[in-house]
């Protein structure tokens, strides 16, 4: 069984992916503030335990760093922390941390590129609240997974980008984003910023969001022949060219998942209509709550349905119940066959369970 909790993380993301007979488990991403104790904290303490009791984290994955997805895994991180210089027991047993610093990734295009653009950076974070979290977040994950020994992506050691692939416990692991034409793009912003001297430049992309969207880790997981595709806020460009780049897609049809989790939590700022023309799913799945942002776009909604034959059927799933989402798929339902499936207020989670039992 291949099993996804979706947990009310409001206007953010924060899921866990459950698979095999021992029950391996992955956390991506831990939404913003509150989410940890309102609902994460509670749903990983009913996890199975290590030999030690601790109940066991296989991976904690944050897909980019951004306050709406970082707030959560720092928490968690955090209260490791905390036992362990109280000299109590790990309340947690998380193995490895899996996530991708901007400054790595741009050093990577071009060595020595972050230390020489830091004293820009700094001074745009005194100027952008934008700036402020996404970097200090990037630096307190960092600084939280080595001092718990926890750091450098184990076991693909190094940055988790396109064609990157590892197997755990049997959940094959495909990077499928960033790619090169992102990291470059990432890179020009930084290189753009410090030969004009400019910290705007820096403010600008981190206010509109595209440092931290050209940075999101894409995951394709496979276990027993089921697939889910994980795209965090990347945009729908890069995320099909990334499964192009690792022979996922090619010309001869859509790439069918059985789980796609919308990017951006259905922005239409991130996809355009050829993206839910080459990706197919059983399971659709949209992370909002349409309160702080207007999120999933009608638009997102309409692009997706009209994507599929009338007669196919598939679900879209609503992590909240949000009233111009439920409009506008009324609407969409017409004489088709989908089915929608919204988490009630009562229920911890959202949960699908794809394949059978074993």
């Amino acid at each position: 069984m291949f099993t996804f909790d979706f947990l009310n993380a409001r206007h953010g993301d924060s899921f866990l992916v459950r698979w095999g007979p021992d029950e391996r488990v992955m956390l991506v991403d831990g939404g913003p503030s509150q989410v940890y104790e309102t609902s994460l904290r509670d749903r990983l303490t009913q996890l199975p335990p290590d030999g030690a009791g601790a109940p066991r984290i296989d991976v904690v994955c944050l897909s980019h760093v951004d306050d709406d997805h970082a707030v959560g895994l720092l928490k968690l991180l955090g209260q490791i922390q905390h036992a362990r210089e109280d000299q109590e027991p790990d309340p947690f047993a998380v193995r490895r941390v899996w996530f991708n610093s901007v400054e790595e990734l741009v050093d990577r295009e071009e060595p020595g590129l972050s230390a020489s653009a830091q004293e820009l950076v700094d001074h745009a974070s005194t100027e952008s609240s934008a700036v402020r979290a996404s970097y200090n977040q990037g630096r307190a994950l960092r600084d939280a997974a080595a001092k718990l020994g926890l750091a450098g992506n184990r076991p693909i050691d190094g940055p988790l980008i396109t064609g990157e692939e590892t197997t755990l416990d049997q959940l094959h692991v495909t990077v499928v984003a960033p790619d090169a034409t992102a990291l470059e793009e990432l890179t020009d912003r930084w290189l753009k910023a410090r030969e004009l001297q400019d910290p705007g430049v820096i403010t600008s992309a981190y206010s509109d969001g595209s440092i931290p969207n050209l940075s999101s880790i894409v995951l394709l997981l496979t276990h027993q022949g089921r697939t889910a595709l994980l795209t965090g806020d990347a945009r729908g460009d890069r995320i099909l060219d990334g499964l192009r780049a690792t022979g996922l897609l090619d010309d001869t049809g859509p790439l069918h998942v059985d789980l796609l989790k919308l990017p951006h939590h259905g922005s239409d700022r991130n996809v355009e209509s050829d993206f839910f023309e080459q990706i197919h799913a059983d399971h659709y799945v949209i992370s909002a709550d349409g309160v702080k942002h207007h999120h999933p776009s009608e638009d997102t909604l309409r692009m997706l349905v009209d994507s599929r034959d009338r007669d196919d059927e598939y679900t879209i799933h609503l992590t909240n119940r949000i009233g111009f989402a439920d409009d506008t798929l009324a609407e969409l339902h017409d004489h088709r066959s989908f089915t929608i499936h919204e988490r009630s207020p009562e229920e911890q989670a959202l949960v699908i369970e794809i394949g059978d039992e074993p």
